[in-house]
């Protein structure tokens, strides 16, 4: 699925076909696996990876997981909550990278959290040495910024950097056919 994706964004018209199809999809997948046990088990990002979500900008695809489990109604916050709790990860980690904030907050829709991020007065950076924006304050310094950056590790999980980070395999059978 990865070809229905461009560099200049996905179009609304291709997120109601994918969307959809990646939701029904990952439910497939996930009823099919309820018999297996737990450790065998393959997750909503494994899922997605292997319906043709890589190869993409880290911000896509951490949007399009954002959007699948709102779909499934999973990771959201209660109704008017999601400022308050974007608040704590703030106090936290007063810089942050766009696909971590998404790990944190899966199920939120981008245009909450991008006026959230602009009602408490933060901006979008892009750094050259950084593959995705970077949200910061809007008066802290670049500096600051790339020190606050280099001197944490990375938010999230194995699973999700596998996630982000996957690439499928190649095939063993090198001989085309024509």
């Amino acid at each position: 699925m990865n070809y229905l994706y461009n560099q200049h964004g996905r179009s609304p018209e291709l997120n109601k076909i994918l969307i959809p199809e990646l939701v029904r999809i990952v439910r497939q997948k996930l009823k099919e696996q309820e018999s297996q046990p737990k450790q065998t088990r393959m997750s909503i990002e494994q899922i997605l990876n292997d319906a043709g979500i890589h190869s993409m900008p880290l911000q896509e695809m951490a949007e399009i997981r954002a959007e699948v489990y709102e779909s499934l109604g999973l990771g959201g916050c209660p109704p008017g909550t999601f400022k308050k709790q974007l608040q704590g990860l703030i106090f936290d980690h007063p810089v942050f990278r766009i696909t971590e904030l998404y790990f944190y907050f899966p199920g939120v829709k981008k245009q909450e959290v991008v006026s959230a991020l602009y009602e408490l007065n933060y901006v979008s950076m892009k750094f050259p040495e950084e593959n995705e924006p970077v949200w910061r304050p809007k008066f802290m310094q670049r500096k600051t910024v790339q020190k606050q950056l280099a001197s944490r590790p990375r938010l999230g999980n194995k699973a999700y950097f596998d996630y982000l980070s996957y690439t499928p395999p190649q095939p063993t059978d090198t001989i085309i056919k024509q």
